[in-house]
């Protein structure tokens, strides 16, 4: 009863904060405020997110990003939030907060929250092994448990022999060897979180996007979050471009069958605010369950500290603050999350080019915005641009 009470006066902030949000006549694809409440002494919010925008549009012209789309959030409330280049180049479509960008690994957050929300209803144990949930399993794979999975720390190879649909993936990964024992490494694997996926199916005889929909989507009326594929009809999705010998270059978008639920989702930036929002605010999940998200990490049997919680690499930001991080990268997919959730602060950015530079953006205007660029930023520990991710 408690979650449903805090979900219902969420959705009534989120509608108030993305109207406020939404693009200024004569100001397109701008949104800025003077004033942050609670703001540190000497935090001059209006100086430093017109540094944001000029250091934003500087990067974006110089890597020639074809569009790029960025929202700053600080204190539960949208401070910036601007488009800048094309959704595309060819019928100059200027990218605005509807324009749909793809998310890629992005998507593995979507999956940690219908995973914990599943939990909290009982149908899924994270200790209990794989073998409980999903058939036709190898001896290496049936003990894996639920928790090493969603935590990157099962062994689970970062690479297959090939790529195909997830359902014929499956046969293939469970025939191949475990990278390390399971519980002593953190490998980056997206074959964990499509395990994942499955899972969330079986126990709950449902697609895997039906369930988000359920648990994430429809909650916090994200109704342009979806596949490039299913979106398609709308008009609004950005055409992805790879950067080929310096030249921009039209591509395809990877099959959401292939990616499944650790990059198959697509979304805008009015939708992303909603979902960032849906988390600072602990909606969905009850604060026990957000404590496993983000920060319970379990301990690795080599004595090393884990990066990595549920979906998100996780560390401790210069500002002595929880601070989460993903990307989702792949062909004409560059996206980032920033999450401070102490002081319900975030950066948000999504771009139709993938190029390691442009996650510094958002890196940078998150060192910006909080006041720390002139100290070197903690690295993620998980980049996915370099680890193969969807």
């Amino acid at each position: 009863m408690k979650c449903k009470l805090a979900l219902a006066i969420l959705l009534a902030l989120l509608n108030t904060s993305v109207a406020q949000a939404q693009f200024m006549p004569g100001n397109a694809g701008e949104k800025t405020v003077d004033t942050v409440p609670g703001a540190m002494p000497g935090y001059d919010i209006k100086d430093r997110l017109a540094r944001v925008d000029q250091m934003a549009s500087e990067r974006v012209a110089e890597l020639g990003i074809p569009g790029y789309a960025l929202v700053v959030i600080a204190n539960g409330q949208v401070v910036f939030q601007k488009c800048y280049g094309f959704a595309d180049l060819q019928s100059r479509r200027p990218v605005d907060g509807d324009t749909v960008f793809g998310l890629a690994s992005m998507t593995k957050t979507f999956t940690a929250i219908t995973l914990l929300s599943l939990v909290e209803k009982g149908l899924i144990n994270l200790d209990d092994p794989l073998a409980k949930y999903l058939p036709d399993l190898t001896p290496p794979y049936e003990n894996l448990t639920i928790r090493q999975l969603a935590s990157m720390t099962a062994g689970v190879p970062t690479v297959l022999s090939k790529e195909v649909r997830w359902k014929d993936q499956l046969p293939i990964l469970v025939n191949t060897p475990l990278q390390s024992q399971p519980g002593a490494e953190f490998h980056y694997s997206n074959f964990s979180y499509r395990l994942l996926g499955s899972v969330i199916a079986r126990v709950t005889g449902r697609d895997y996007l039906d369930v988000v929909r359920e648990t994430i989507l429809g909650p916090l009326n994200m109704s342009s979050t979806a596949t490039t594929f299913l979106l398609r009809d709308t008009g609004r999705v950005a055409q992805g471009y790879g950067d080929g010998s310096g030249e921009l270059r039209a591509i395809e978008y990877k099959n959401p069958a292939v990616a499944y639920s650790a990059g198959m989702l697509a979304s805008t930036q009015n939708d992303m605010i909603k979902y960032v929002l849906g988390m600072l605010n602990q909606a969905i999940l009850p604060p026990n369950q957000y404590q496993t998200l983000w920060t319970i990490r379990p301990p690795l049997s080599t004595g090393q500290p884990s990066p990595w919680a549920f979906g998100w690499s996780s560390n401790t930001s210069q500002m002595n603050q929880l601070k989460l991080a993903m990307n989702g990268g792949t062909a004409g997919v560059a996206s980032t999350v920033m999450l401070l959730p102490q002081s319900k602060s975030a950066v948000i950015a999504l771009s139709n080019l993938r190029k390691p530079p442009v996650y510094q953006i958002a890196k940078k205007a998150f060192a910006i915005a909080f006041g720390h660029e002139d100290s070197e930023e903690p690295k993620e520990a998980v980049n996915s641009t370099d680890s193969g991710a969807d």
